[in-house]
């Protein structure tokens, strides 16, 4: 199965020689909407690419509060931290649809990494980028009044499910109303009045497990208080 082109996806920033390194290393495996791929806890195993399908990643506190924080997707880099820190998983991945993933062994990846010095790099910059979209997210969800944080968390979870979007695209979101309301740390009721809002300005389109920005401009707008 292919991965879409998407040039700021991880894996289409390794040379192909680096990315049949990493074919050779690992074997490929599916998984069902809704499967559990790494749960939080876990002792390090496997690196994961992800070819086709989407995941979620979730968080859970001492206090037993669990939240999204992020999506990734087709040509995505995942599972890389612990396989490499050798500590245990600091999240659960769970497959939002059909999920066609290569799987790559600790120890392999790391004979990988020797070998091909330049992929461990990729890595490097992969966690740099997910430390700065993580941080933006805890910035958006503690910041101004409703709509426009809403509108925030939504361009930040776009930027994330589809970075290489055009201007005019329209991006399905798959988020259920409680993942996006753990987003935006509201209450669902408040959730429901942003996306009111957001659909009278003409910004989105909601159905069930799903919402569509069909104005991505106006959404940025939105969120960066331009009026």
């Amino acid at each position: 199965m292919t991965v879409p082109d998407g040039e700021s996806r991880a894996w289409h920033r390794l040379t192909r020689p680096e990315q049949a390194a990493l074919w050779e290393a690992g074997t490929t495996r599916d998984w069902e909407p809704g499967e559990i791929i790494i749960r939080q806890g876990e002792p390090p195993g496997c690196m994961y690419v992800i070819l086709s399908g989407w995941v979620k990643l979730s968080m859970t506190n001492q206090r037993g509060d669990n939240a999204p924080i992020a999506a990734r997707g087709p040509g995505e880099i995942i599972g890389e931290l612990a396989a490499i820190s050798g500590r245990p998983r600091n999240s659960t991945i769970q497959a939002i649809s059909t999920v066609h993933a290569l799987v790559i062994p600790q120890e392999r990846l790391r004979t990988v990494l020797q070998n091909c010095p330049r992929i461990a790099q990729e890595l490097l910059s992969v966690v740099a980028l997910r430390l700065e979209q993580s941080d933006r997210l805890r910035l958006e969800a503690g910041g101004p009044a409703f709509p426009q944080r809403l509108a925030a968390t939504l361009l930040e979870l776009t930027h994330q499910y589809s970075p290489d979007a055009a201007e005019n695209a329209h991006i399905d979101l798959p988020f259920t109303q409680d993942e996006l309301a753990a987003f935006a740390r509201v209450s669902r009721s408040t959730l429901v009045r942003g996306l009111d809002e957001l659909r009278g300005l003409r910004i989105l389109r909601t159905a069930r497990r799903r919402i569509t920005v069909i104005n991505l401009p106006a959404l940025r707008d939105l969120a960066t208080g331009r009026p």
